[in-house]
């Protein structure tokens, strides 16, 4: 089989159809970043949460009676609730701090980025409560039993926080998705145009070719190149673009928030992982249907 002629013929195509080539190019080209975005986004979600569900507690708020007079947890009301969460093996650990202690430590929190804040709350307006870190952070069950407790006025679970942070992150990922669905359709519609026209306008050079032996593989065999070839493109386009977005637009941005833990950073590697797999996925796709646009248009 001569190689050189297909891979000739499939580069020569590509200037043939130039204008179609670059259109498919970039339209490739944004969909497979918008695919890598997703996968990207999904990894930072993931990432994201297990970083907080590590450190995650739930804040049992006890009454006045407690916060105003009760300085360790010493009275009969205070114990029950925390015995009974010491009592449960699925609780790590709980730890009990007084009105004083929680106003020491949100001033702690809030002194440098909310100063009027603090300012404005007084050491009154804290109640004492237990700090309780869980074994799983998303089973809550071990809460159950101190729920209907007249001494526990509100049960802050941190889990639920994450959870509605993870479902924004989650939704930027699927819209992307979505996106990236239609610019794909549009590709596909892009190639099996491509690759009909350019076999429509060599329709001549074909039939000889077949009158003297060639296989219908062979000659089919450039546009299918012209279509993996403009696919391949898309895709070095697509992860250097991710990948300076990234590097130039994102991590600078979020710098503040991976510094103090708050988003997980994604790392470059993940990157250079994800979007030549999707690339090389995208290739194979392409050239399957620039085969079945060929084929069509045969039957034609």
């Amino acid at each position: 089989m001569n190689w050189n002629f297909i891979f000739r013929e499939g580069f020569k195509g590509l200037g043939r159809n130039l204008t179609m080539t670059i259109a498919l190019v970039i339209t490739t080209a944004l969909s497979l970043a918008l695919v890598g975005t997703g996968i990207l986004i999904s990894q930072a979600t993931a990432d994201t949460k297990k970083l907080y569900l590590d450190r995650v507690e739930v804040m049992v708020e006890l009454d006045e009676d407690i916060s105003a007079g009760d300085k360790d947890c010493s009275t009969d009301a205070c114990k029950q609730v925390r015995d009974t969460l010491q009592g449960d093996d699925r609780v790590e650990q709980v730890t009990f701090r007084s009105r004083e202690q929680s106003y020491e430590r949100f001033v702690e929190l809030f002194q440098d980025a909310e100063p009027e804040l603090v300012r404005e709350t007084t050491p009154d307006a804290l109640p004492a409560a237990l700090h309780v870190r869980l074994e799983d952070p998303t089973d809550t069950a071990p809460l159950d039993a101190i729920r209907e407790m007249p001494q526990v006025t509100v049960i802050s679970d941190q889990a639920d926080t994450v959870r509605s942070a993870a479902g924004t992150l989650n939704t930027f990922r699927n819209a992307a998705f979505v996106i990236a669905a239609a610019q794909a359709l549009a590709a596909v519609f892009l190639i099996a145009n491509m690759v009909q026209l350019a076999a429509f306008n060599r329709r001549e050079q074909i039939g000889i070719m077949r009158m003297v032996g060639a296989s219908r593989w062979y000659t089919q065999a450039p546009f299918v190149l012209e279509a993996v070839i403009s696919v391949l493109l898309g895709a070095v386009l697509a992860t250097f673009g991710v990948w300076a977005g990234k590097q130039f637009l994102v991590d600078p941005l979020l710098g503040d928030l991976y510094a103090s833990q708050l988003i997980a950073r994604v790392p470059d590697s993940a990157v250079w992982a994800v979007m030549p797999l999707t690339g090389l996925v995208a290739m194979v796709l392409g050239g399957l249907a620039a085969q079945v646009a060929l084929r069509s248009y045969v039957r034609k």
